[in-house]
């Protein structure tokens, strides 16, 4: 592997922690975690993080937006 593709990076990422969805979608973490719970967004687990697909929180905003 050369040393471009090891600074490749995505333009955004997969996938977000809980403190990031929070941010983006300017509520708390523990409304967040609310929102998993009640299976609203979906997560992955990558060990023992818990990760949340960037396009099920760009999917659920423009849902609950629409409301």
């Amino acid at each position: 592997m050369n040393r471009r593709e090891l600074d490749w990076r995505p333009e955004r990422p997969l996938l977000l922690t809980q403190q990031q969805v929070g941010l983006w979608l300017n509520i708390s973490e523990r409304q967040v975690r609310r929102l998993i719970r009640a299976r609203k967004l979906p997560v992955k687990f990558i060990g023992r993080r818990c990760l949340i697909p960037t396009t099920a929180v760009e999917r659920f905003a423009r849902k609950t937006a629409t409301q």
